[in-house]
């Protein structure tokens, strides 16, 4: 986007819709489908950072053929860790050429039974180009924007710098709603009927689905679905919490006021992310086709969907 003129209109109107958007999860499929078809990049990531990890998580895509929810980028690592570590935008235009770039980011294991754990990252596979830009609010990092193009030299600095200003944008409109939309509506408040995920569907058979065997590790919060792999940290506890309730007491509906007050959940106590955290568990479960989902039921409030019978195992180790 080489005219200036065109990249100031394209920019306000990014700020438009992101200014008459509510709820984090909008916004976040609002960004990136305005920085496709405003500002014309195609393929795109959207990844917060999770302080008790020290590491960005991809919370979105667009433009790949897999979401990519969960994967991890060290800071420093690439591009996009270089823009979160340096706090500035970033471009490169010879990515088959940059050896440090790496498609897939291995976990850190913690042990032996816990170990062999990968998401991968989206990307495309004959990138020639890729630039990311910080999302910082109140001067903290909240995460990285980041766009790729099969050409190289494909941005060049205007590109740069306009990029830069609806990564500011982004998470201008993140961080108003990391700060309100734990707020849970009166109960009695009409809110719009959220569409449910489609479940997994079971054998119509007179034998009850199979029990889905969920497995979590303390140390880590990292939390398995039988023997894969789903999530950890932070989102690993807030699933194991609601499910655990679940379970004890067969309770499916949530609220995030109460949920993040819970202190096995480990949240930091300065800018917990909450939302984002619970965006990207339901988006995780989403993406593996999972036999228990999240749903969003109004501001602030949630509902656990199950559509198998779970075995809870608890590891302390």
């Amino acid at each position: 986007m080489s005219d200036p003129s065109s990249a100031a209109i394209a920019l306000r109107r990014l700020g438009d819709r992101l200014a008459s958007t509510t709820g984090l999860e909008a916004v976040i499929d609002t960004s990136l489908e305005s920085i496709d078809d405003l500002l014309g990049h195609r393929s795109s990531l959207l990844l917060v950072y999770q302080s008790e990890l020290d590491r960005l998580v991809t919370l979105a895509s667009r433009g790949y053929d897999s979401g990519g929810a969960g994967s991890e980028v060290a800071l420093g690592e690439g591009v996009i860790g270089m823009a979160a570590a340096r706090q500035r935008s970033m471009r490169i235009g010879n990515l088959q050429r940059m050896l440090s770039y790496a498609r897939t980011v291995q976990r850190e294991a913690t042990g032996d039974s816990v170990g062999g754990r990968e998401i991968r990252l989206p990307g495309l596979p004959d990138a020639g180009s890729q630039m990311a830009a910080p999302l910082i609010a109140g001067g903290v990092l909240l995460g990285v924007l980041a766009v790729e193009s099969r050409a190289e030299l494909a941005y060049d600095e205007q590109d740069e710098n306009v990029f830069a200003v609806a990564a500011h944008l982004v998470a201008s409109a993140l961080e108003r709603e990391q700060l309100t939309s734990g707020d849970a509506l009166p109960p009695d408040a009409p809110v719009a009927e959220p569409t449910p995920p489609s479940m997994p569907s079971t054998p119509s058979t007179p034998s009850a689905p199979e029990p889905v065997v969920i497995r979590h590790y303390a140390v880590d919060g990292s939390t398995f679905l039988d023997d894969d792999y789903v999530i950890k940290g932070v989102a690993g506890r807030l699933l194991w919490k609601v499910i655990f309730d679940y379970s004890s007491t067969g309770r499916t509906a949530f609220t995030n006021r109460e949920v993040k007050l819970d202190p096995v959940l480990g949240l930091p106590p300065y800018r917990d992310n909450f939302e984002s955290r619970l965006v990207l568990l339901k988006r995780r479960l989403d993406e593996r086709g999972a036999p228990l989902r999240i749903l969003s039921t109004g501001r602030g409030r949630f509902e656990l969907l199950l559509s198998s019978p779970v075995v809870l195992h608890h590891i302390e180790a």
